[in-house]
C-alpha cells in the first residue's frame, strides 16, 4: 500500500503539468514549471514622509511563485531572482510537502 507522500507527489504532478495549471517560466536562467500569481501592485508606504516624497510615483510589484522543491533550490530572503527576464527580491519563502512558495517584490515606476 502506498503512503501519504506518494499520493501528495501525485497531486503535485497534476498541478505542475503544462497541460493543466503550470507554465514554463525562465527562473534564474532555467526553464521551470511554475504557477505564478503576478497581479499585485501596492503603493509604497507613506511613512516616513521624507521617503514617501522621494519615492512618489514608484510602486511595489509583488509576485507569488509556486514551484516543486525538487525543481528549484530554496532561495533565501533578500536574494535577487530573475523571473521571465525581470529582477525581483525574495521577501518570503516557505516549503511544505514538496512545494516552494516564494514571494518576491520589485519596484516599478
Amino acid at each position: 500500500m502506498s503512503n501519504l507522500k506518494f499520493y501528495m507527489n501525485n497531486d503535485l504532478s497534476t498541478f505542475f503539468n503544462d497541460d493543466e495549471f503550470a507554465e514554463y517560466h525562465d527562473i534564474d536562467g532555467q526553464q521551470i514549471l511554475a504557477v505564478i500569481d503576478s497581479d499585485q501592485f501596492n503603493e509604497r508606504p507613506k511613512d516616513p514622509a521624507e521617503l514617501y516624497h522621494l519615492t512618489n510615483g514608484i510602486y511595489r510589484s509583488s509576485i507569488t511563485i509556486y514551484v516543486k522543491s525538487a525543481d528549484y533550490d530554496k532561495p533565501v530572503i533578500g536574494q535577487r531572482i530573475s523571473v521571465d527576464e525581470e529582477d525581483y527580491y525574495v521577501v518570503s519563502v516557505s516549503e511544505d510537502t514538496g512545494l516552494l512558495k516564494i514571494i518576491a517584490t520589485a519596484n516599478e515606476a
